[in-house]
């Protein structure tokens, strides 16, 4: 469920944090949540190593427990006077 107590509907595993899509973002499409790696490494040079779960069997029912929606953008504008301060 959700952190903050409310009930999810159907997610979708492209839309969570975790999920990682090859060839650009990973090398293994997967779920990358450090729970749910089949094989996960502590040092960085050696993420080539890691072997995500399984999205397709972990989100089947579409309830994953594990899904966290992304941060929303801030607006151009927020961002634009961001960078004068």
């Amino acid at each position: 469920m959700a952190e903050n107590g409310s009930k999810q509907g159907v997610v979708e595993c492209e839309n969570c944090i975790h999920f990682r899509e090859a060839p650009y973002e990973a090398l293994r499409t997967g779920c990358y949540h450090p729970d749910l790696m089949q094989a996960k490494q502590k040092a960085a040079y050696l993420d080539e190593q890691q072997i995500p779960g399984d999205h397709t069997v972990l989100n089947r029912n579409g309830d994953c427990s594990y899904y966290e929606a992304p941060e929303p953008k801030p607006s151009i504008w927020k961002r634009l006077f961001s960078l004068e301060a």
